[in-house]
């Protein structure tokens, strides 16, 4: 499903397949799933999916905070610049050992995303005014996801994390 797709449908009417309650996400083992393979959560149930997949997460991965106007927030396995992944050390929320970099998505856009994707992080983010990245383990990686999830007020179509010891970006995009 497109993004064009996703925008003429409008709400969407499907119960969470774990709780039944309103779904307000679809989650999936990988990113551009078929949608038949995306399960309905509502927010509770993924920030709980999400929290025990970044747990189990061995990888090492860059993570884009959710932005506003785009449908999907999924990994993409792709190789990281070394100059962030020599940043990625001890948790700055927990002091656990780190797997993830966290950066926020001030000036990601529907317009802009591609760009990240082709350039990286660093040339674009890291030069639209947002603060340093910082290091964070799994559970603290979850936890703030959760917590831009609930300030914001997105539905993404897809979300899909990070899993075993793949190596990537997580960030919100359209495709």
């Amino acid at each position: 499903m497109g993004i064009l797709d996703f925008l003429k449908r409008g709400p969407r009417k499907k119960q969470c397949a774990r709780c039944g309650r309103q779904d307000a996400h679809g989650y999936s083992q990988v990113a551009e799933s078929d949608p038949k393979q995306i399960t309905a959560l509502c927010l509770t149930c993924l920030i709980e999916q999400l929290r025990r997949d970044y747990a189990d997460f061995r990888g090492r991965a860059i993570v884009i905070a959710p932005a506003t106007g785009l449908p999907c927030y999924v990994f993409r396995e792709q190789k990281i610049s070394p100059s962030l992944l020599r940043q990625i050390d001890k948790c700055a929320d927990c002091k656990a050992p780190a797997r993830c970099l966290w950066m926020t998505s001030q000036g990601l856009t529907i317009e802009t995303f591609g760009d990240v994707l082709e350039k990286g992080p660093e040339p674009t983010l890291l030069s639209w005014g947002n603060p340093a990245p910082e290091s964070l383990c799994g559970i603290c990686t979850a936890a703030r996801i959760g917590k831009s999830l609930q300030a914001g007020d997105s539905e993404f179509l897809e979300v899909c994390s990070p899993h075993d010891e793949q190596e990537g970006l997580v960030l919100p995009m359209a495709y």
